[in-house]
């Protein structure tokens, strides 16, 4: 009797470039329906990054522990990158190579962040704020002038994201229950944030000069084309600086709305929903790079000092 044999797929391990990985790499997270602002994260790191340290035909079964030290050491060496950087694209490569891990091209070995100190996150003043929340007069400004000071209300007035933000529509607008719905987040559920009465007056005003229908987007061009979030950067640091304010940075906003949130003894799980975080840990973040702000004042709130006042003040009595 013949004895018969089974054909077995094998792949052909460790035996791929890091070019071929990264496609597969792509492809795979594609099929995951990943964001495109995500791929092109991971895109950016590799080209502008790694490629510059290894050869993008280097075996991926060649690339070892030692090879990270030596792509971080690589890094520390350009000067201009600090640790946090760093670890930005150390999260990507370590991504891309526990993919290849998974997949059996590359033996396991764990990937670890170097440490870094936190960096002290520059917020907008009221003083800032106070000119760049200044509404323009509508008899003189023009449509980009006055989107730009919406924008602003819009940021500080609820501490979203610019990619969330270039997403809203019309329809997504409920100023009948004063809510504003989110569908496109960084993780890629529903979210529904309050309006303040502030930034309703705001958005009425907007949208009686923007018009458009249910479902246009909310933030566009002057064509009522919508915007790219790089795009949309631009416009406002020009706007800050048309207003005499040298500090730029969409993403600050976020930052300030949740300090001046933290600072006005405001809830941290209701931050933590506002802000749309799976998790305390970042919340838990702001409360540490805000501490100076929050030991301001720390007597006159503290229960132990203001017992002890009233108790002085009862001896005096007596």
């Amino acid at each position: 009797m013949v004895q018969r044999k089974k054909i077995e797929l094998k792949r052909e391990e460790n035996q791929i470039t890091f070019d071929r990985l990264f496609d597969e790499f792509i492809v795979y997270q594609k099929s995951k329906n990943l964001r495109q602002h995500t791929i092109k994260h991971y895109e950016n790191t590799v080209n502008s990054s790694f490629y510059k340290y290894i050869d993008c035909k280097t075996e991926v079964k060649n690339i070892t522990s030692k090879t990270i030290e030596g792509y971080i050491n690589f890094l520390k060496s350009r000067g201009n990158i600090g640790d946090v950087t760093i670890n930005t694209y150390l999260r990507d490569i370590r991504a891309i190579l526990y993919y290849a891990m998974k997949e059996g091209y590359l033996a396991e070995y764990k990937i670890k962040q170097i440490k870094a100190d936190k960096e002290i996150i520059e917020t907008y003043t009221d003083e800032e704020l106070i000119i760049l929340l200044k509404k323009p007069d509508v008899k003189k400004c023009n449509f980009i002038e006055f989107r730009n000071w919406t924008i602003s209300n819009i940021l500080i007035g609820t501490g979203m994201r610019i990619q969330t933000l270039v997403n809203i529509k019309i329809e997504d607008i409920d100023l009948s229950n004063d809510l504003i719905y989110y569908s496109h987040t960084k993780n890629r559920k529903n979210q529904v944030v309050p309006i303040s009465s502030t930034l309703k007056s705001v958005l009425i005003d907007y949208l009686k000069y923007r018009k458009g229908e249910e479902e246009d987007y909310l933030i566009t061009n002057i064509y009522g084309e919508q915007l790219k979030t790089n795009l949309l950067s631009q416009n406002m640091c020009k706007y800050h600086r048309s207003r005499g304010i040298t500090k730029t940075g969409l993403h600050r906003y976020r930052h300030t709305f949740a300090k001046k949130w933290i600072l006005n003894n405001g809830d941290i799980f209701r931050l933590q929903k506002i802000l749309g975080h799976s998790s305390m840990d970042i919340v838990r973040e702001y409360v540490e790079m805000f501490t100076e702000d929050l030991q301001r004042d720390f007597n006159i709130f503290n229960p132990l000092e203001s017992l002890s006042i009233r108790k002085t003040s009862i001896k005096m009595r007596v």
